[in-house]
This record gives structure tokens, C-alpha cells and sequence, in this order.
């Protein structure tokens, strides 16, 4: 192969069509980790005890948004030991979640309504997997095999109620042991040869696509579908898009958990696909660590608890949550971006006086997180709409659109008061036109009075 060619197969996320029969040099050694080092794999369940156990910590391992609005935060609690405790979201335990803290720009804000829930390995909800294997040269043949020992030892650990398959990659991906339950069935398919009929480029998308349709077959016997997939070098011949990845994952609600493997990856690319998946992350360095890394994914995917809340504000939040033992405390960071796409509407908590567009103090802090959104991103536009419920009928017909179009106006002058160009915001009034809810209750009209805003562009 030429030097252009080896270099168009070597370029990290580029899609290459031209690479089949490109053989990676493979690695004969593991990387050294980097200082500080120290995995913590989850191996074991327990209640959780009275007293905060030692070394525990609280990790936010996914974070999603449903419904574009929602954020769905995935905690875990576990020790240095590798022991996952469960319980904490019940009895006695329950008002021991202290404290949730939201910070977007300079606003700092209480979390008051959420909602705490739990799922664990104890439920048996059936989950279907599928782990994702990177067969590509640079693997080397050595490795490859304890991969193959490492699927094994992962099918073994499976509880009876889930489904697993087995799909290799490099240059092209297979799905080797269709999905099932039968552990038997799984491991008659599963291939131990190493890179044998594989050692070619490396076709991260193309393995995650053949997964997602895998699982995707299966229909709705499961609770919940995901798929596992490492690498240990960088995408170079996958016929599919990385964002196509993502979207066919989205469609069909199938998780993404990503793991990179030594030195050799491209920095923050498979966290890029498991992120918008609402997926797992993580970077090991051994070989030796890819059974228990195998079986620390799997176990979180069964035992999480989660948080669930609707922000009020838009933009980059950062978010702190905490767990109040009697003697001591644990917490854990973790950050978001909600900021609406072009296209999306975004309800903007400003309020007025009855029957008037005169905006109350309140409205404030809506008002100028909008503000920083339209600074933090300069060639953003939007249309501020106006809506009412169906009140206020009179002989004039056009009382509720005089009056929606009154209060997006006062929006938009506030907005621009606050300096931010008038030639990017609109307004526009809808009066009753587009209700979110029956108007035949208090509260179905109240989710109809409304001011929104939506991003033309960005």
C-alpha cells in the first residue's frame, strides 16, 4: 500500500472505504498506566449498612435526556473492594440524599423536585448485551486469545435471565455468537483462534453498527439493551459514520458503553460515542483487566440508582449530589449541556402579571440565563413565542394573540435591554392556538399560559 493510502488509513475517525486488507503492525506488550493509576472494578452486591462503609465513593457513570428536557443521572455506589451497595434509595436511607446543587454560569440553584429511584441484579430484568470485540492487528494474536478467555469467563458471570452475543471486528465485524440466553449455545459459537480470519484495519463503527441491528432484532422481550465495545487503536475503515453509530443507537434505545485499551487510542473519540447514548466510559491498560472490566460494566448496567429531574435553566450545568451519612458524607460531580439544538423549543419560566405583559421580578433569572446562552454562543438567533389558554373570550376575537404577541414583545425588549442585538430575537404571539393540555382544568391552563423560545440557529 502507498504512503497516501496508509496515511488515509491510519487518519483517526476519518471513514475509509479503500483500507480492506490493511494489516495493522500488532503490539506485543501492555501500555504502562499513567501515574495514580488505580481501577476500581465492581465484583460483588450488598446492602448498604448504617454507617458509611470505607474508601465508598459515588460515581455518575451515565447521564441522559429524555424527552429533550428530563436529565436522567446514573449513580453508583461502591468501594475501594470493588462491592456495589444497593438500598441506599429506601427507608431510612432516603432522606440521606441531602443534597442536589446545580450551577450554570454564576447561578447556583437548589434541586427540590426530583425523583430517586432503584434498579439491581435483584430485580432480574432482562437485559441483552452484546460485547463488541476489536480484532484488528494491532491487537496481536496473544492478546486477541485472552480477549476470547476474558468473553468467556464474561458469559459464565451472565445471569440465566439475560441474553448475550459476541461480535469481532477489524476491517469488517461479525456477529459470532447470535444473541441468547443459553450459555452453552453462547460459548459453542464463540471462536478462541485469536486473529485468525481477522488482523486487519480497525472498524469501530462497523462493529457498533452490527450490534445495534443485532439487538435490535430481537424485539421487546428486553427491559434493556446495550452494547459493549473496546478498542485499542483508532476508527479506520468503517463504511458507516461515527454519527450514524449514534443515531441508530438513539433510534432503537440501545446503549453504548465504550472502553479504550492502552496507548494507542485517539483521546476522548469512544467517550464521544457512548456520551450521546447515555453510556458508560472508561480506559483500562491491561490485558489482565479486560475480564474484570467486562464484568464491571455488566454489573453496572443492572445496578445503578437514578436521579431524575427537569432543570429549569439552559446551558452547560454543573451538578453536585450528595449522600449525608450520620458521621460523614459522600459526593460526587458531574456536568451537562442541555443547550436546545436548532429547531428544539424551550419553555422559558418568565411570569406576568394577570392579564398584562408586564414581566415579574422573577422572571430574572430566566431572562439572563438566556442571556448568557446568546453570549456563550454569539451567532445564535431565536423567536420568542407567546401563548394563552383560552380565557379571556371576549367580543374582541384577537384578545389572547394581542396579548401573547404583548408579552413575547416584552421578552424580546428585555432581552435586548440586557444587550443582546435585536436583530437576533423575534417574537412572535400564538394566543390560544397551540395547547400543550386540555384548557378544562386549572392546571391544563396553566401549562398553557406559556412564553417560549425557539433556536433558529446557532
Amino acid at each position: 500500500m502507498g504512503l497516501r493510502s496508509l496515511v488515509a488509513c491510519l487518519g483517526a475517525g476519518i471513514v475509509v472505504l479503500g483500507c480492506a486488507g490493511f494489516k495493522e503492525p500488532p503490539s506485543t506488550v501492555d501500555a504502562d498506566p499513567p501515574p495514580g493509576y488505580a481501577p476500581v472494578f465492581v465484583r460483588s452486591i450488598a446492602p448498604m449498612p448504617a454507617q458509611k462503609p470505607a474508601s465508598l465513593s459515588m460515581n455518575a457513570t451515565r447521564i441522559e435526556r429524555t424527552n429533550g428536557k428530563t436529565i436522567r443521572v446514573y449513580l453508583h455506589l461502591v468501594d475501594s473492594t470493588g462491592t456495589y451497595y444497593y438500598g441506599a434509595s429506601q427507608g431510612a436511607f432516603k432522606p440521606m440524599w441531602c443534597s442536589i446543587v446545580e450551577q450554570v454560569g454564576s447561578e447556583r440553584s437548589d434541586v427540590k423536585k426530583y425523583t430517586l429511584k432503584e434498579v439491581t441484579e435483584r430485580d432480574r430484568e432482562p437485559t441483552a448485551v452484546a460485547l463488541v470485540m476489536d480484532n484488528s492487528g494491532s491487537m496481536g494474536d496473544p492478546r486477541a486469545r485472552a480477549v476470547q478467555d476474558a468473553a468467556e469467563m464474561f458469559a459464565k458471570k451472565k445471569a440465566p435471565e439475560d441474553a448475550m452475543a459476541f461480535v469481532r471486528y477489524d476491517e469488517h465485524a461479525v456477529v459470532e455468537s447470535p444473541l441468547t440466553t443459553n450459555v452453552d449455545t453462547l460459548l459453542a459459537h464463540l471462536q478462541k483462534n485469536g486473529l485468525e480470519g481477522f488482523g486487519g484495519g480497525t472498524a469501530i463503527h462497523s462493529g457498533i453498527g452490527a450490534a445495534i441491528d443485532h439487538l435490535n432484532a430481537a424485539g421487546g422481550a428486553f427491559n434493556r439493551k446495550a452494547v459493549v465495545v473496546f478498542t485499542d487503536g483508532q476508527e479506520n475503515s468503517s463504511k458507516i459514520t461515527k454519527d450514524s453509530a449514534i443515531l441508530m443507537a438513539q433510534k432503537y434505545g440501545i446503549t453504548v458503553c465504550a472502553v479504550d485499551f492502552g496507548n494507542g487510542i485517539n483521546e476522548g473519540y469512544m467517550e464521544s460515542i457512548s456520551k450521546p447514548t447515555g453510556g458508560s466510559y472508561a480506559h483500562i491498560y491491561r490485558t489482565s483487566e479486560f475480564p474484570l472490566m467486562f464484568e464491571d460494566v455488566y454489573r453496572r448496567i443492572k445496578n445503578y440508582y437514578v436521579v431524575e429531574y427537569t432543570p429549569d435553566e439552559y446551558g452547560v450545568h454543573t451538578v453536585n449530589v450528595k449522600l449525608c451519612f450520620p458521621k460523614d458524607t459522600v459526593q460526587t460531580s458531574f456536568m451537562y449541556d442541555n443547550t436546545p439544538d436548532v429547531g428544539s423549543i424551550a419553555l422559558l419560566n418568565v411570569f406576568f402579571d394577570n392579564n398584562k405583559s408586564t414581566l415579574q421580578a422573577e422572571s430574572k433569572r430566566a431572562l439572563n440565563n438566556v442571556v448568557t446562552l446568546m453570549k456563550v454562543y454569539p451567532a445564535m438567533t431565536i423567536e420568542v413565542r407567546g401563548h394563552t389558554d383560552n380565557s379571556n373570550k371576549t367580543s374582541d376575537v384577537n384578545y389572547n394573540t394581542t396579548l401573547s404577541q404583548k408579552r413575547a414583545d416584552a421578552v424580546r425588549d428585555a432581552l435586548v435591554k440586557a444587550g443582546i442585538d435585536p436583530k437576533r430575537i423575534t417574537s412572535k404571539g400564538y394566543g390560544d392556538t397551540q395547547p400543550v393540555a386540555p384548557n378544562t382544568t386549572d392546571e391544563g391552563k396553566a401549562q398553557n399560559r406559556r412564553t417560549e423560545f425557539i433556536v433558529i440557529s446557532r
